[in-house]
């Protein structure tokens, strides 16, 4: 057997390194209908300015050709993130997203355009609906959006890896000398900004992670908690005991152990699915999807949800100065 070509195996590993390179995935609904318009936007004047498939000259009726176009654009991406989305919550997750997930997605959204195009075409002007012309309106909407919209994706990641990288450079010098003294010394929550409530009325610096069956409840000292991430339905906690990084899983959801953490302000949900004690933050990353925290201990890092970025800054700052 003929050996691969070196050239063509270092540009494959290339093209695959930069397919897998991190990418954020918008799991926002407002912000996906936001995107959804904007394309179907971005389509109607393509498509007006341009006149690609020989459009009518008349201008009342290319503004409504090429309108039905935009308003087809937007109902159907509407769709894929509304509908499609939902169906493979296991697929559509921003910690899997990559580069070449979105390219994937940019070719299901544009299959789909095309889809709804070439029905409703039929529909109201009698085109006829076979698999020759489907294919063939795929492929025009495919030379409309692919190459762009690719485009777009790697300068987005480029420009997007680029400032959060310099946004954690910053705020890891802050961090570097206090977290080079906390490696020495228990983390700490400033017991005095702590108000006791019902919760914690025995002694006001606990805290207790319910579980469902109210049997396996989890007391530690609020100062010991590391984090908790969602795991199905479960939730795992990490947290400190005699030196000892420990973790427990309990039966139970993250936005209860949020009510629970109420009493303390370093206990921070930064994710939908992780809980972190900001004290105990010893770095930050950045990719595309924006920050990423180490935190004293713990092998994996903990995502932060892109519009909480300043909120993990300011806090980081208050507890950090």
């Amino acid at each position: 057997m003929q050996p691969v070509c070196p050239i063509f195996e270092l540009y494959m590993r290339t093209i695959q390194a930069i397919l897998n390179k991190p990418y954020p995935l918008e799991e926002r609904k407002q912000a996906q209908l936001k995107l959804a318009f904007i394309f179907g936007v971005v389509v109607f004047i393509f498509l007006f300015l341009l006149k690609p498939f020989g459009y009518t000259q008349n201008t009342v009726g290319a503004l409504l050709e090429c309108g039905v176009s935009g308003l087809i654009t937007f109902a159907t991406i509407a769709f894929d993130f509304l509908v499609i989305f939902p169906l493979f919550p296991g697929y559509f997750k921003e910690e899997k997203w990559t580069i070449g997930r979105e390219i994937i997605l940019t070719l299901i959204i544009i299959a789909t355009i095309g889809t709804a195009n070439i029905v409703m075409g039929s529909i109201f002007w009698g085109n006829t609906l076979s698999i020759a012309n489907w294919l063939t309106m795929i492929f025009y909407t495919a030379i409309i959006g692919i190459v762009p919209a690719t485009i777009s994706i790697l300068i987005n990641q480029a420009r997007l890896l680029k400032k959060y990288r310099k946004e954690v450079q910053g705020i890891n010098g802050t961090l570097h000398a206090i977290n080079t003294a906390l490696v020495k010394e228990p983390i700490l929550i400033k017991e005095a900004v702590i108000e006791q409530t019902t919760l914690n009325e025995a002694n006001p610096f606990y805290i207790t992670i319910e579980a469902e069956n109210e049997k396996d409840n989890l007391r530690i000292e609020a100062k010991s908690f590391l984090a908790a991430s969602s795991a199905d339905n479960y939730v795992k906690v990490f947290y400190r005991e005699n030196d000892r990084i420990k973790n427990a899983m309990l039966r139970t959801t993250l936005k209860k152990v949020e009510e629970n953490a109420l009493p303390f302000p370093e206990l921070f949900r930064c994710h939908r699915t992780a809980i972190i004690n900001m004290a105990a933050v010893e770095s930050l990353t950045g990719s595309a999807q924006g920050y990423r925290l180490q935190l004293m201990g713990l092998p994996e890092e903990i995502p932060v949800s892109r519009n909480l970025n300043q909120v993990i800054k300011e806090k980081l700052a208050a507890i950090h100065p």
